[in-house]
């Protein structure tokens, strides 16, 4: 496969061989004419200049002139994949802060105790962590930052 020529076929791009089978023969590694000859364009996929922080670049489309394919990007925010929060390091900084008795108390009286004895770790985007940490922070009075705070030191390894 040639990354650098390729043809749009019903809006996919494809790549040119790199051995094509020409009315004259085989040609191995062709080059720039024999590629356009035959009906395939230069493939230009340079995104724009470097992107604002948090942002990247990805190929949205492209666009087709007699010579080249062009592609077309469309900015978008990082993927970031959620956190996953390590249960030892949270019962440790809660330790550190005074609060894990209390918080440990009030897990066994709710339908948090089981999910909590249960897991080895959470996720910030599992409903029922959020659900917890959510009750938790009423009940307990966390402010957000401090929520930050501590979620920071529990990042799982």
């Amino acid at each position: 496969m040639n990354t650098q020529y390729a043809r749009l076929e019903d809006g996919n791009l494809v790549y040119a061989p790199k051995i094509l089978t020409t009315p004259h023969g085989v040609v191995v590694n062709p080059g720039r004419m024999t590629y356009l000859a035959h009906g395939w364009k230069l493939l230009d996929i340079q995104p724009p200049a470097d992107p604002p922080e948090g942002k990247e670049y990805v190929i949205s489309g492209y666009t087709e002139t007699t010579t080249d394919i062009q592609a077309v990007f469309k900015l978008v925010d990082i993927y970031k994949p959620p956190r996953t929060f390590s249960k030892l390091k949270i019962v440790i900084a809660l330790t550190k802060r005074g609060k894990w008795a209390a918080l440990r108390d009030w897990l066994d009286e709710t339908e948090y105790g089981d999910l909590f004895d249960a897991a080895q770790d959470f996720r910030e985007d599992h409903p029922a962590f959020i659900a917890a940490l959510s009750a938790a922070q009423e009940r307990f009075g966390f402010a957000a930052d401090e929520i930050a705070a501590l979620l920071a030191e529990c990042v799982a390894d």
